[in-house]
């Protein structure tokens, strides 16, 4: 039965007005839903370690209880949806979930309700669906987010959804284009052909397009320092061209894109001043930091800088260095914790020798030495995971994603001490490919072996992945290595001693870990819940994802009195 003129004309008012606000009502919804769940378990949290200081009760294992059910259901959940991931596309169960459900949303929104596909009713209508998403494209990609701080996710993992919705998108403005070009060919419409804002549609549209193809992964990661200086060139003419193709279309949506605009200023205005508030524009070389090659293949930069506010263990800073990057700027993970002692805290950061500035940095130190060069800070950004309330915490590392799990761990001994944690039991996992990435780390390694708290148990193992020597050897080297420098002062005779007793003390093991016996048997002692943080090469986050998917980790072991496991990669994303 056909529709009436009026009946048609509501149809369309309704497609371009109510169902683009519809999705909006969903992100919010899914917002709130995450938030709740992110308050229960701070609930959680803070019971654990209340209880914790209360008694300490036992675990029965053996036998299935049902008072163990819910923690089996969390764990099966997080197996299925956080585990088990989709190498083509590198997304786990949830995140691909996600994509799916945002693509059914919208394409289900675009074509419901037109009259058999009446070209009229879809055409604008997803105009109006793709300007009312990008204010969520906007705070999806916020470094400072507001969304990240109501449900606890992190906005590296927010950063990939920003990307997801950016390509959605895109398939939905070549629908519009083809659609409203259909239509403007027509009687009436040629005189729209060359209007200012028909004319910035396709320019949006063309640079979006360009930006979702230089965002491919290999892409995106072979040229990141080209992609960050065109994303921001290509993200300022979409905005300022979807502006004017929205609010001048007759008759004008602009309201839809307008909080984009407003977002993305706050989020650059937030940077801006706490980059201004971190460094000494004015004397750029008290804001000067070292640089130093310790291994073939690894830097070290220390930095005293007064932070404001800290920061957290596991969190990153974005650096750039204007004498010898350009203003390139470039994450890496802070390997230290707040001294809370000193007006200035030192930033260590451990960075592994690549392409691009690491290799030019690397040029300049074999060539001039160990330098002091300016170094601008923009952060600390991330939301690393409380372990506070678990009583087995593993950290595994593989060479410079001790950057990560060393500060985690020494954070952990702190708040131990004082009380405000529940670890009775902590593995501290490292493998390195020589013996010499050992001498600049293992001093502080041996100084928090020797430092853990009573009741703690503190276990360190060490894998030497290529061949090398026996224990002793080890030993003699670093001892070589640190008589090397032209005096030993009072500092290096004590890293001397510090080396003698983790070699002493370490169990120090020729090959790779095994991610999968490592966790095995952490999983039989523990007694409670356990955390399981993870840093390094590829290989290594994928062995420990697929080890906490066997039947040791499971919801079955759960419900026998087994600990509920709860994973935290670091695994930054460019």
């Amino acid at each position: 039965m056909a529709l009436s003129a009026a009946q048609v004309k509501a149809l369309k008012h309704k497609g371009e007005r109510a169902f683009p606000e519809y999705t909006w009502w969903l992100y919010l919804s899914i917002i709130g839903v995450a938030t709740l769940n992110n308050i229960a378990w701070k609930l959680w949290a803070w019971y654990r370690r209340s209880a914790a200081q209360r008694s300490s009760s036992s675990v029965q294992k053996g036998s299935i209880s049902a008072g163990n059910l819910p923690e089996a259901l969390i764990t099966a959940s997080r197996v299925v949806t956080l585990r088990w991931r989709f190498p083509a596309v590198s997304m786990n169960v949830l995140e691909v979930l996600m994509t799916i459900m945002y693509i059914l949303v919208l394409f289900c929104l675009e074509f419901t309700s037109t009259n058999n596909l009446e070209i009229d009713l879809w055409a604008n209508r997803t105009g109006h669906i793709v300007a009312i998403q990008f204010p969520l494209i906007v705070a999806l990609s916020w470094k400072n987010s507001v969304i990240g701080l109501m449900t606890g996710i992190s906005y590296e993992k927010l950063n990939l959804l920003h990307r997801v919705c950016s390509r959605v998108i895109l398939v939905l403005v070549y629908v519009h284009l083809f659609g409203t070009f259909y239509n403007l060919g027509g009687a009436g419409g040629k005189q729209w052909f060359y209007a200012n804002w028909t004319v910035c549609g396709p320019i949006a549209g063309f640079s979006l397009t360009l930006l979702v193809i230089l965002s491919l992964g290999p892409i995106r990661k072979r040229f990141y320092e080209f992609f960050v200086k065109v994303h921001m060139i290509l993200v300022t003419i979409i905005l300022i061209a979807a502006t004017i193709h929205v609010t001048l279309a007759p008759p004008g949506f602009g309201f839809y894109i307008w909080p984009a605009l407003v977002l993305w200023a706050f989020d650059r205005l937030v940077r801006l001043g706490r980059w201004i508030l971190l460094n000494n524009l004015v004397h750029p070389r008290k804001s000067s930091g070292q640089i130093d090659l310790v291994t073939d293949d690894t830097l070290l930069f220390t930095i005293r800088r007064r932070i404001p506010f800290g920061w957290r263990a596991g969190q990153h800073v974005y650096l750039s260095l204007p004498t010898l990057g350009r203003l390139q700027s470039h994450p890496f993970t802070i390997a230290t914790i707040p001294s809370g002692d000193s007006k200035q805290d030192e930033l260590i950061f451990i960075v592994r020798v690549r392409g691009g500035l690491t290799k030019k940095l690397k040029e300049h130190i074999v060539e001039f030495g160990p330098s002091e060069t300016p170094m601008f800070l923009d952060g600390p950004y991330g939301a690393p995971p409380d372990i506070t309330p678990f009583s087995t915490c593993v950290f595994m590392a593989g060479g410079s994603g001790i950057s990560y799990t060393l500060p985690r761990l020494e954070e952990l001994l702190t708040q131990v001490t004082s009380g405000g944690a529940c670890a009775r039991r902590i593995v501290f996992v490292w493998a390195i490919r020589s013996r010499a990435h050992l001498k600049w780390v293992g001093p502080r390694l041996a100084k928090m072996a020797s430092a853990a708290p009573s009741g703690v148990t503190l276990e360190v193992h060490l894998h030497i992945t290529s061949g090398g020597p026996a224990v002793q050897e080890l030993r003699d080297s670093s001892e070589a290595d640190l008589e090397k420098d032209a005096s030993l002062d009072g500092e290096d005779t004590k890293s001397k001693a510090e080396l003698d007793v983790l070699s002493d003390a370490v169990p120090i093991a020729q090959g790779r870990p095994d991610a999968f016996k490592i966790l095995e048997a952490e999983v039989a002692k523990a007694a409670g819940p356990m955390s399981v943080d993870v840093a390094g090469p590829e290989s290594l986050l994928n062995d420990t994802r697929k080890a906490l998917t066997a039947h040791f980790a499971g919801p079955a072991s759960v419900l026998k009195g087994g600990p509920a496991i709860q994973l935290n990669i670091e695994e930054f994303s460019m």
